[in-house]
C-alpha cells in the first residue's frame, strides 16, 4: 500500500487499476486477471476457470514432482485425500505454470 499511496490516493482497496482513474477493481477484473495467467501458464481453461488456481496451482507442482507433504502444508490441507478428491486436476505444461507464477513475482 505504501509503495503504490501516490497513484492510489486516499483508495483503500488492495487491488487497484493500473489506468487512471486508479479505483479498486472488480470481481471481474481479478478473474480476467487470473484467467489470463493460467491461459500463459499452459492451462487449459476450459477445464479450470479463474476460481481453480488453487486447483490448478497444485496440480501443477504435483506433476512436477513437488512432496506431497509440502503441498499439504502449503495450501492448508491435512490429507491427501482432499487433494485427491476436489483439486487434482491435468495440467497442459506444468513447467509453464510454475515459471508463469514466479517470473510474475519476482
Amino acid at each position: 500500500m505504501e509503495q503504490t499511496k501516490i497513484i492510489r490516493g486516499k483508495e483503500m482497496a488492495l487491488l487497484i487499476r493500473h489506468k487512471q482513474p486508479h479505483k479498486n477493481v472488480t470481481v471481474q477484473t481479478i478473474s480476467r486477471w487470473l484467467k489470463q495467467v493460467l491461459i500463459k501458464a499452459g492451462v487449459d481453461t476450459n477445464i479450470l476457470k479463474s476460481h481453480s488456481t488453487r486447483a490448478a496451482a497444485t496440480s501443477a507442482a504435483i506433476q512436477l514432482d513437488v512432496p506431497m507433504d509440502q503441498i499439504l502444508k502449503t495450501a492448508g490441507w491435512s490429507t491427501e485425500k482432499t487433494f485427491q478428491r476436489f483439486y487434482n486436476k491435468p495440467v497442459i505444461e506444468p513447467g509453464t505454470f510454475a515459471e508463469t507464477i514466479l517470473s510474475s513475482v519476482i
